[in-house]
């Protein structure tokens, strides 16, 4: 028989932040039919009871949708009210089957271990109601809220308090169904235990990174120490394999909670063009991108490995100030829109900025930053506005101040800006490169944390990354589309990898023809042409096979970077162009995780399919 561990080891782990639910009573509805069939069994006083426990479990089933959507709506005090309806039910359920009588038949043959089994997953239900429902009824997002620039350290700490004792009540739940012997049941039982157990295994995986989570983030936010958070925003326009140019840097330092902007620069600010990198490279980066990885600012983010790209980064802030860098975080302006969903439109005001050592006034008048037009005015509009750099860099500055303003507020709703945060989590706008050893383990190598996993287990990984070599802002109008399709479960022993890209300019001639300087610079290429660095990756161990451009086949080598092959491929698109480029690599034989493609963040949606038959 497969053992609890097999069964869980089998199913695939759900992110943290999107499966968050262990104040749902997973129990009620799984056992309602286990009661009924060993209730039958044993004869009419414990099929009574039996049913009198399903009474109880049935009307208890809707109090667990409406307690569950009034914790995600902050509805504290609706949500204990139900939860001690909810308690009551299952309470009920519990007494009705843990009487005697019902104990004395658990030795008789075949309807023994069906009531056994039965009355111990009433007590889990009634345990994950009491033990992490109503706990969770406290819950609330509002302590993870700025209030006046700052977050309330002791509620994080009362946060923890609970999450705590939920990760106890589900973990007593577990031990709980380990005790019970699946051989001698009837196939109704086993197979609501099955479900509970399914369920109590989903909870476990979650709880436990919840607690860590909660545990090091008063650390994080300068409870013992102050903290300097460098920020990079990457400029989509100008496409990097991470993002874009970080042509803005904002330090924020953090010190019991209190949040405030201690220096802003952009990338024009440090010494670029230097004649050695500012720091060693790893030589498989420096082989694949050249060493301008670390000479220039512009170019620090072309790797995907953000680890190494955080370092080039802290090496350039401590050549130019003094303040020292903990962590660094990177995020775009697209990610930036996501946010203002949540805080909603906030205003640049018409004011002087200091902006590399002189003070510049580039707004006559105040303008509104909103969710819709944070992409064309951050990433386009402002180039035609603002033409020269350092006006472009104070209205920048500006807009990061105002933003910051808005986040700091306290306006927000928690649960916005976590739905924001985890959007631009998932499409690899928000990278984060920890402080400390606990938040790394943490971090692992999760999208957070901006690197390719370093093996083919839980995912196997293929990428397209875009690096931009016109010099220009010319990405805004480009279009990139990706498809991947695996034989990894048709053909293990030798399965191929195929990653396609599209790559489109969508600029028409007439208007690349009234391009502004500051948009392309017609230095290298005429005007409206973009000229792009497609590198793909292939999976940890693969190896590349060939390289096409709309069905021709080029010479192209491949080189080893974080454990796998990887190719560059130079495009040429003039106006209203676009070009198809088809890597292919073979994978050495062995078990592949769910197919997953990695890209660049692009300004425009980036629709991907990814294809791996029989799996």
């Amino acid at each position: 028989m497969t053992t609890r561990a097999e069964r869980r080891a089998e199913k695939p782990r759900r992110p943290l932040l999107r499966s968050f639910r262990f104040w749902v009573p997973v129990g009620i509805i799984l056992i309602l039919v286990a009661l009924a069939v060993a209730g039958v069994i044993v004869g009419k006083r414990v099929y009574d009871r039996g049913m009198a426990a399903k009474s109880s479990l049935e009307q208890a089933m809707p109090l667990a949708t409406t307690v569950r959507n009034q914790i995600l709506a902050g509805d504290t005090e609706g949500a204990k009210a139900t939860a001690a309806q909810l308690a009551a039910l299952t309470a009920d359920a519990r007494k009705q089957t843990d009487d005697d009588v019902w104990k004395s038949l658990e030795w008789v043959p075949v309807a023994g271990p069906n009531l056994h089994a039965v009355r111990t997953a009433a007590a889990v239900t009634d345990d994950l109601v009491t033990g992490a429902v109503t706990p969770a009824t406290a819950l609330s997002l509002d302590a993870l809220k700025p209030k006046d620039g700052a977050i309330d350290l002791a509620g994080i700490t009362a946060l923890q308090s609970t999450v705590s004792q939920a990760a106890d009540a589900v973990k007593k739940a577990a031990a709980d169904l380990d005790t019970i012997d699946r051989d001698g049941l009837i196939d109704e039982v086993d197979s609501a235990l099955d479900s509970l157990t399914d369920a109590v295994d989903e909870l476990e995986p979650m709880l436990a990174p919840a607690q860590e989570i909660l545990g090091i983030l008063p650390a994080a936010l300068g409870a013992e120490t102050p903290r300097n958070y460098l920020m990079i925003f990457q400029n989509n326009a100008e496409s990097r394999g991470t993002g874009g140019n970080p042509a803005a840097l904002v330090l924020m330092n953090v010190d019991k909670g209190k949040i405030s902007i201690a220096e802003q620069a952009s990338s024009t600010d440090f010494k670029n063009a230097r004649p050695d990198p500012v720091t060693a490279l790893n030589p498989e980066t420096e082989a694949l991108y050249g060493d301008k990885v670390g000479r220039w600012v512009p170019d620090a983010t072309m790797t995907p490995d953000f680890i190494e790209t955080a370092n080039i980064m802290r090496a350039w802030w401590a050549e130019e100030f003094d303040a020292p860098v903990d962590a660094v975080v990177s995020f775009d302006p697209v990610g930036l829109s996501y946010l203002l969903k949540a805080t909603g439109p906030t205003v640049v005001p018409a004011e002087e900025v200091e902006i590399q050592g002189r003070t510049v006034r580039v707004i006559d008048e105040p303008v509104t930053l909103t969710a819709e037009n944070a992409v064309p005015l951050l990433l386009n509009e402002a180039y035609i506005r603002f033409p020269t750099g350092l006006e472009q860099d104070a209205f920048f500055a500006a807009a990061a101040r105002s933003v910051f303003t808005a986040l700091t507020s306290g306006t927000a709703e928690p649960k916005a800006l976590l739905d924001a945060l985890l959007k631009a989590v998932d499409e690899n706008r928000l990278l984060y490169a920890p402080a400390s050893e606990a938040e790394a383990k943490l971090v692992a190598e999760s999208k957070l944390s901006g690197r390719l996993p370093s093996t083919n287990e839980s995912t196997t990984v293929v990428g397209v990354y875009v690096n931009d070599r016109t010099q220009s802002k010319m990405d805004y109008y480009m279009q990139l589309d990706v498809k991947a399709a695996s034989t990894q479960c048709t053909a293990p022993d030798s399965p191929a990898f195929t990653t396609t890209a599209t790559l489109t300019n969508t600029i028409g001639a007439d208007q690349a023809a009234k391009l502004p300087k500051a948009i392309h610079t017609t230095r290298f290429f005429p005007r409206g042409h973009v000229a792009t660095d497609l590198v793909f990756y292939g999976p940890v161990g693969s190896t590349l096979k060939s390289v096409t451009i709309d069905g021709k086949a080029v010479k192209a080598s491949s080189l080893q970077h974080l454990g796998r092959s990887a190719v560059k491929v130079p495009v040429h698109n003039p106006p209203g162009q676009k070009h198809t480029v088809v890597a292919e690599f073979t994978g050495a034989a062995g078990e592949y995780g769910p197919l997953e493609v990695r890209h660049t963040p692009m300004v425009r949606p980036v629709p991907v399919d990814a294809q791996a038959p029989g799996c």
